[in-house]
């Protein structure tokens, strides 16, 4: 009784041919593909912990943040302080993100009590939509379509003895982060 086996690879084929008992010779050819690359994953990403190509001094990012009179905390946000149209913060998003999910409204904790916030957000250099928020308002949430966006603008302003404006766990829903982690 004869075994003989000879595996033969050239290139994604595999020959296999081989006698197994002594009559009949067998010949199998197998046929791979290289392996696809995977689709992007598609996710939510934090703005806050991805870098800004462009921001003015009056942002800071906060661990959490409450916002009016709403009485849970948005983690991962931003407070602007600055009395001028200097807090804002920009990202690249290169047409790689699809939504924006954000709350908006006063900082809860601002030592100053009044006036009333103004919250744009821009989508390349067109105002995608616009709020308007007191401290006794409760947190507005804003999604906004950024569909072939290159640049994502956040930007709020507030007159020098208002209440801190606040954007509560500001994220984006894209197939690649929008910059690189901070």
């Amino acid at each position: 009784m004869a075994a003989v086996v000879i595996v033969l690879v050239i290139g994604t084929s595999l020959l296999v041919s081989g006698v197994l008992s002594g009559d009949e010779p067998a010949a199998t050819v197998l046929t791979t593909s290289p392996a696809a690359p995977a689709p992007p994953a598609e996710d939510w990403y934090d703005l806050t912990t991805h870098q800004a190509v462009e921001s003015g001094d009056g942002h800071e990012t906060v661990p959490s943040i409450s916002i009016g009179v709403g009485r849970e905390p948005f983690s991962h946000s931003i407070r602007g302080s600055a009395g001028s149209s200097a807090n804002f913060r920009t990202w690249s998003t290169a047409g790689r993100c699809t939504r924006l999910s954000v709350w908006v409204g006063k900082d809860a904790a601002s030592p100053q009590q009044d006036g009333v916030g103004q919250f744009v957000i821009r989508a390349d250099e067109k105002e995608a939509t616009t709020r308007q928020a007191s401290i006794a308002d409760a947190p507005q949430h804003v999604e906004v379509d950024i569909s072939a966006v290159d640049r994502l603008t956040l930007l709020d302003v507030r007159g020098g003895r208002d209440a801190h404006n606040a954007w509560g766990t500001p994220r984006v829903f894209c197939s690649a982060p929008p910059g690189r982690t901070v």
